[in-house]
């Protein structure tokens, strides 16, 4: 069974990387023959040739680099505080009876409406653009966290009371090893929403990152392929960051729900 499933993974992961370099071909195909507009929207050669003639490699890395920092800065501070709320949230009935409707009244609110607050609050400096992530990180894990931990099955618990677990360590060592799933659920969606907010929080006065390279070409008239390139950069960073992130998740869901 184990051989079987190894080949069906590995046959998805095959017609996936098939799947996106025939994307690729035929958006060069379009690009090149004119059934697309190439100055709107460039070949993914013509993309690439025009951002290593604008970007040095170093600056590249540069804005890589930074771009990286800030989406994991956020990120863990929004992953942490979503997921210790959540948890107690759905442990301790009145705390989750205050923080609740709080939480479900801020959630709709995009993070591109925080920008003028975030600067009011923590200037025009790196807090500012972790605070934009911070918000895409938090309100999913803090939802799944809540959600996990209210559809515990109370047989669980009783039968580890029985066994004379009772309080903190019933919390910790049955409780959250139960909500695993679901806060695992959390930390992949936000995850891929603190990268979906990157470009926002770069907004906010940045010198340096992919969101300020897109945003730079455009307001300076610069070249389309810049702007595509980042945007695909952006994209590439997620889907090979998220993976890693899957495959940790998976051993650590493992421990305890045998996956």
């Amino acid at each position: 069974m184990s051989e079987i499933l190894k080949t069906l993974r590995s046959n998805d992961l095959a017609l996936g990387l098939i799947g996106a370099v025939a994307a690729v071909g035929v958006w060069e195909i379009c690009a090149r023959t004119g059934v697309v507009d190439p100055t709107l929207f460039p070949s993914p050669s013509l993309a690439i040739s025009a951002a290593a003639q604008r970007l040095t490699a170093e600056t590249l890395a540069d804005n890589l680099m930074w771009s990286l920092f800030r989406v994991f800065s956020g990120f863990i501070l929004g992953a942490l505080a979503g997921a210790a709320i959540g948890i107690a949230a759905g442990w301790y009935r009145g705390f989750g009876t205050i923080v609740r409707p709080l939480i479900e009244l801020l959630r709709p609110i995009p993070p591109l409406a925080w920008i003028p607050l975030a600067i009011i609050w923590f200037g025009l400096g790196e807090p500012s653009k972790l605070f934009i992530i911070f918000l895409g990180a938090f309100f999913p894990v803090v939802t799944a966290a809540y959600q996990g931990m209210r559809s515990i099955d109370p047989v669980l618990l009783r039968a580890a009371q029985t066994l004379g677990l009772d309080g903190l360590p019933l919390l910790l060592w049955v409780a959250v090893p139960a909500t695993a799933p679901d806060l695992a659920t959390g930390v992949r969606i936000g995850w891929g929403l603190s990268f979906g907010v990157l470009v926002a929080a770069e907004l906010i006065a940045a010198d340096r990152g992919l969101g300020y390279m897109i945003i730079n070409e455009r307001n300076t008239g610069g070249s389309v392929g810049v702007i595509i390139v980042g945007i695909l950069l952006i994209g590439a960073l997620n889907l090979l960051t998220d993976a890693a992130i899957g495959a940790a998740i998976k051993r650590w869901v493992g421990r305890w729900h045998g996956a």
